[in-house]
This record gives C-alpha cells, sequence and structure tokens, in this order.
C-alpha cells in the first residue's frame, strides 16, 4: 500500500467519524415532566379504576388533557413551565374539583440528543375545595421518571 493511500484512509476514517459524531441523534426519552396521580378508594385504600376522568386547565375547557376517559387508574398531569402554579378543573366520576398545584422549576439535561426540560418540585399542599376526591401527595419530586407523585381518594 502506498503511503499517501494510508494517509488517504486514516482523513476518510476520521472525517467519517466525526460527520457521525456531530449529526443528530434521536431522543428516545420522555421530556415532558408531569404529575403522576394514582386513583385509591377512601377508607381502604386499593387502587381503583374510575369509570370516567376529565381533566383540564382551569378555564381551558376547550383544550381537556382527559376526555371522559374511562377503565383508567392513574393520570399524568402537566405544569406550566412558566408559572409556580397550575390550576385544573378534574371530574372523577361524579365528582368535579378545581385543584392548584404550587411549585418551584429548575432546567434539566435529559442527554445530548433529548436537550433540557423543567423539573419540578411540589412546595405546598394541593389546593381544592371539596372533601372528596382527595390528594395525598407522595414524592414532590416532578421529573420525567414513572414514580407516583399525588394519590386522589374518591
Amino acid at each position: 500500500m502506498k503511503p499517501g493511500s494510508k494517509i488517504f484512509i486514516i482523513f476518510f476514517s476520521v472525517l467519517l467519524y466525526i460527520s457521525y459524531s456531530c449529526s443528530p441523534q434521536p431522543c428516545y426519552q420522555d421530556t415532558v415532566a408531569t404529575i403522576k396521580a394514582n386513583f385509591y378508594r377512601t377508607g381502604t385504600g386499593t387502587t381503583v379504576t374510575a369509570d370516567s376522568v376529565t381533566l383540564y386547565g382551569a378555564g381551558r375547557d376547550t383544550s381537556k388533557i382527559y376526555d371522559a376517559a374511562t377503565g383508567i387508574s392513574s393520570i399524568a398531569i402537566p405544569l406550566d413551565a412558566g408559572s409556580d402554579s397550575s390550576s385544573f378543573v378534574i371530574k372523577i366520576d361524579t365528582l368535579t374539583d378545581v385543584i392548584t398545584f404550587y411549585y418551584s422549576r429548575y432546567t434539566h439535561l435529559i442527554s445530548k440528543e433529548c436537550g433540557y426540560t423543567f423539573y419540578y418540585n411540589l412546595t405546598k399542599p394541593v389546593k381544592h375545595s371539596l372533601p372528596l376526591p382527595d390528594f395525598l401527595i407522595i414524592n414532590t419530586d416532578i421529573t420525567t421518571g414513572n414514580a407516583e407523585n399525588i394519590r386522589i381518594f374518591f
């Protein structure tokens, strides 16, 4: 092999490596941190499936997160990254309430491919007006993971 061809092969290999490493790679991770809430039966503490769940931002009833969803035992509630609180209207079976979450937020690097997202930390108890449904905070750290944050009793 001629000396010039070795240099060409090395140069081409380095160029190929650099071009591959600089090209965007797909993101396979969840990039939105949401409150993970599971449903429980009041008095027994056993998990339960709701007959119907509707959830939407207070004052935003035209864009529902859940619209009379049936047969679910958990929900994911997105928070507003531009505010320190988010309010929602929640209807579980025949119970309707307005709930408010208070939190602090901070940026978190998910990965080079996925970039940054906001993570949250619940700072106050959940505010709501009715005795049922009732909310119990289990984990105040709101991340893209699957950890349960809130238990909803009804």
